[in-house]
């Protein structure tokens, strides 16, 4: 019993120790870090006026929200925008698919992930290979085959 004590405050060094050094190698939570504002997505048509066809038909839609079918032609641009969540164990979402004419396939990405974009307004530039968001080229995270009615195979 006599030992009890000093064990104890031990640990709790230790432990206090091992918290404040993890603490100091954590990234911002883009869960509490979000103001009070919407988040802004601006998509952006950038397959080239050489390249036919030139305009393509986005779909974008979250576990909630549905944003309906929109065709672009070439540079123009879709923006939507949504609240984030601020709940720590949500991660607002958004996936698009896009189609254009010629191809047998519906082309998908993750358009806004909360926890890889935090709170910040994003603009993509699309094109028949993928998208570039802030410089950084994004491949097609999925690729499906869609019958002639525009369904999908998969």
């Amino acid at each position: 019993m006599a030992y009890s004590y000093p064990i104890t405050f031990n640990f709790f060094v230790i432990l206090v120790l091992i918290l404040a050094f993890g603490a100091s190698n954590i990234e911002p939570n883009p869960f509490l870090d979000c103001p009070n504002h919407p988040v802004y997505i601006t998509i952006i048509n950038d397959i080239y006026p050489e390249s036919t066809p030139t305009e393509f038909t986005l779909h974008c839609k979250s576990k909630d929200d549905d944003l309906g079918f929109h065709s672009l032609a070439y540079s123009q641009q879709y923006v939507f925008s949504f609240q984030p969540s601020y709940v720590f164990w949500k991660n607002t979402l958004f996936f698009c698919s896009f189609t254009w004419q010629g191809s047998p396939y519906r082309h998908y990405i993750e358009i806004y992930s909360q926890k890889r974009d935090g709170c910040n307004s994003l603009q993509w530039k699309m094109n028949k290979t993928g998208g570039f968001k802030s410089g950084q080229f994004y491949p097609w995270s999925s690729v499906e085959i869609m019958h002639a009615n525009g369904t999908s195979k998969l």
